[in-house]
């Protein structure tokens, strides 16, 4: 019995040994997601997790907000990772001032009432080096992804593939497709996403380190086109902390 715990101090002590604390935020002109502007003005996007179980496992708060107090987001998430697969569970709460949902009581997880929704994603980047194929699929399994008549969960769902077209002397350029559809119609053709099954995000997204003396500054410029709902978007940003 003193042996097995003498085993399992050590394997709690191993753990904590590999764990580690992140902070990052990302300053830009707007806040894009899967084909919609969330956000415009200056926006500060915020991500704040502990890493544990060697790398596996990351608990983290996903935050948000614009200059103008328009646009306020508050997200609990955890992610577990594993032989190229990621998969991350994320509540999120977008309190803003102006949301037409229930933007005001941020603990209601009422499935008719609440203004939060519980977003499953589940990625897997190819690993082999001439084919760094990114594919994710989202659904939205709880929350305000509801039918007209609130009868119904619809589990909107977002499968999206993201390939580096281009990779050269710290230049990296990124094209993705992503489309959207209910997996439970309920008789409708609406979803999450848009008003009827169909590609929503096409992105093209050129990425650089800017390094400044001994500083790096991550960059990022962005095209985002929605063909469903004949919108275009432009973003830039630069991730201005990493700890």
């Amino acid at each position: 019995m003193k042996q097995f715990s003498t085993s399992l101090i050590a394997s709690a002590l191993c753990l904590t040994a590999s764990a580690q604390i992140h902070l990052t935020a990302d300053l830009q002109n707007n806040h894009l997601w899967r084909g919609m502007e969330v956000a415009d003005g200056c926006v500060v996007l915020t991500d704040l997790g502990y890493t544990f179980a060697k790398g596996h496992v990351t608990l983290g708060l996903w935050g948000g907000t614009n200059t103008q107090g328009t646009y306020k987001e508050l997200n609990h998430y955890v992610t577990l990772r594993g032989a190229g697969f990621e998969f991350c569970a994320m509540d999120t709460y977008n309190f803003s001032p102006g949301a037409t949902y229930n933007n005001r009581q941020y603990f209601n997880y009422s499935a008719y009432e609440t203004g939060r929704f519980l977003n499953c994603t589940l990625n897997y980047r190819f690993q082999q080096p001439r084919f760094p194929l990114l594919l994710s699929w989202s659904t939205i399994m709880f929350g305000r992804d509801r039918s007209a008549d609130n009868k119904n969960q619809k589990y909107t769902s977002f499968v999206y593939a993201e390939y580096p077209i281009y990779r050269k002397d710290g230049w990296t350029v990124d094209a993705g497709v992503g489309g959207a559809f209910a997996l439970n119609e309920a008789g409708e053709k609406q979803h999450f996403y848009g008003n009827t099954a169909g590609i929503v995000h096409t992105q093209l997204k050129v990425s650089h380190d800017l390094k400044i003396g001994s500083y790096t500054l991550p960059v990022h410029a962005m095209g985002l086109w929605n063909p469903q709902s004949q919108k275009a978007y432009f973003q830039i940003g630069a991730q201005i902390i990493n700890l």
